[in-house]
């Protein structure tokens, strides 16, 4: 399956530079950054923070990801710590639910224990029945 690229857009750009000043351990422009990009996306001050966990908790588990996919595994677990530290539960679970589906629709299928938690975390957030129906679509391999 050949690694799909993230479209070349103001916002994607933005990400991949807070991502980097994160890894580079720049915290202070990832926040600059982060605020610049939230005062383009958000209508208030409310929304802004609700956006930033969301995209903060994005970053760190794509992190986590590429960094364990690379082998390093210090790395992933810093990120994840970080990720935790850093995030709300909530968003942290709904971000991990949006994982699942997504690799459960590309592969069009999860292991049992993935299926059931993606399955349970849906029913308990009250989406709406056509979701549901996709991802009683994707088989659940014991």
């Amino acid at each position: 399956m050949a690694e799909q690229q993230l479209s070349d857009i103001y916002e994607t750009r933005q990400a991949k530079a807070i991502l980097k000043a994160l890894q580079d351990g720049d915290v202070e422009q990832a926040k600059r950054l982060e605020d610049h990009l939230l005062a383009e996306a958000a209508d208030g001050p409310e929304e802004r923070e609700a956006l930033r966990d969301q995209l903060r908790a994005a970053m760190l588990f794509r992190a986590s990801i590429d960094a364990s996919a690379a082998g390093d595994e210090v790395t992933a677990a810093l990120f994840q710590t970080i990720l935790r530290a850093t995030c709300s539960e909530k968003v942290i679970q709904n971000m991990r639910a949006g994982a699942l589906w997504h690799v459960g629709m590309q592969r069009g299928e999860l292991s049992a224990d993935d299926h059931d938690s993606l399955t349970a975390h849906l029913k308990e957030n009250g989406v709406s029945a056509g979701l549901m129906k996709l991802v009683a679509g994707i088989r659940r391999v014991a």
